[in-house]
Formats: C-alpha cells, structure tokens, sequence
C-alpha cells in the first residue's frame, strides 16, 4: 500500500492532531528534611504574593492533583515549594527503560531471553532566579543525602531524614488534559550538571539535575484534573475555564 498524505492527515485528525513535548508539567514533592532548609516566606517573596495567598493557590492545585504525596518514608509538607519547581521547570523527559536479556543456546540458534528490567535515570532542567534558590535546593538536598562533615550516608526512608520522593511527570494535550502521566517512585538527586560562566554569555543560567528512582508507575488513564485547581481558586468564575471532564479551554 503506498503513502497517502490524505489517510495520514485524516488519522492524525481522529486522534485530535499530535502531542506535543511542551504541554507538561512536573510535579516534585520535596521530602519534609530536605524542606527544612526553605520555606515558603521566601518563595513568596520570589511570586510577589503574601504568604497565605500563596499556600492558599499551592493547596489548591495540590489537592486537585491527589495531593504531594511521597512514597518514601519521608513525606513532603512543602507543596509550595514543589508549585514553584513546576513553574521554573523548563524541560524535563519522560523516562525510558530496558529490558537486560541473556543469551541462551539450548539447541539450534541463540536466542535471548530477559532477565532484568531497567530503569533510565531522567533529568530536569530548571531556570535559575537571581538568589540562585534552585542551586541552592538541590546542592543542599545531595548534601542531606551524603553529609560532607561526616560522609555518612542517610538512610533512604527514615522517617525523620528521609530523601526519597515520589518524581510525577504529566503529559497534557492542547486542552490541558493529561493524556499521560508517570509516576517515578523513590526518586532523589543523583547529579548536578556544570553551569558554565562567561563573560561573553548574555543568557540566563539553567539547572540540570539528574534523578534516579527505583521504578516507574505509568498512568493511562487522566488522573489530574486541572478543573478542581480552577474551582477552588476562581469560585463561580472558575466554570468560564473550564468545562467537561478534564479539559480547560482558554
């Protein structure tokens, strides 16, 4: 069957055209100990908001989206700092994975069969403002991993200095509807990439930061509904924004 440029459109048109990497969000709870050293008097301050409008827009968006909620351990109790990690986030990945296989040769040809799944590590890519707070966040967060004073490692899941978090990673079409989405459980921080300084450079500088996690949680079936977040901060004009199901229409 040859190409046909009209079936191809047509296809493409059934499914409400093609998804695009920049309708995303990510969601990035921050573990209570970790959150000890911020606070969200200085977000605030960073917004232009008073304090209490702030957490009043960071709890509801929060519980539109089932809440920050870890599954670590240590718990996150600072959605205000994780609403602002999304809004500085300016890239992020869905994460890949693998399948580690072992060549086997009973009799005939080799063939191979899996033994391991592998899980990517993933990456985020955060705008940095003029306090350089996200550096500061995710230096002091490695260093709460593995303490330079004592080089002894953290335990994980403890309650009281816990580092894991639950990483979310949503995926929305051009309605804002989350068409995909995937948990990444027991995620932390393993590196921080170089930010490099010129004189010449006339840009602003970014953050990259490299997550590892235990495994990946796919979720298929929309379960982020912007429209709650709408409601809880817009009342009554909150139903101009949205509509049906998930979507929102601007």
């Amino acid at each position: 069957m040859s190409f046909s440029p009209n079936l191809f459109l047509s296809n493409i048109k059934a499914k409400d055209g093609l998804a695009k990497p920049s309708r995303f969000e990510v969601i990035l709870p921050i573990p209570t100990y970790i959150g000890s050293y911020v606070g969200n008097s200085l977000i605030a301050s960073i917004l232009n908001f008073p304090n209490s409008v702030f957490t009043d827009i960071s709890d509801a968006i929060s519980n539109a989206f089932g809440g920050d909620s870890s599954s670590s351990a240590s718990t996150s109790s600072n959605p205000s700092v994780s609403r602002y990690l999304a809004l500085q986030c300016e890239t992020a990945e869905l994460p890949g994975k693998s399948l580690n296989t072992q060549d086997v040769k009973i009799y005939g040809p080799t063939f191979k069969v899996p033994f391991q799944t592998v899980y990517q590590d993933t990456s985020l890519t955060f705008l940095c403002t003029n306090d350089f707070y996200e550096r500061k966040l995710f230096d002091r967060w490695m260093e709460a991993i593995h303490p330079s004073d004592t080089y002894n490692f953290r335990y994980p899941k403890d309650q009281e200095t816990g580092y894991m978090t639950t990483l979310k990673i949503i995926q929305y079409d051009e309605f804002i509807k989350q068409i995909f989405a995937v948990e990444l459980i027991d995620a932390f921080p393993t590196s921080i990439a170089a930010q490099p300084l010129s004189w010449s450079e006339e840009g602003f500088h970014r953050l990259t930061v490299t997550f590892a996690y235990q495994k990946y949680k796919p979720i298929y079936d929309g379960g982020y509904d912007l429209s709650a977040a709408a409601a809880a901060l817009f009342g009554s004009a909150g139903s101009r924004l949205l509509p049906i199901g998930n979507a929102i229409t601007l």
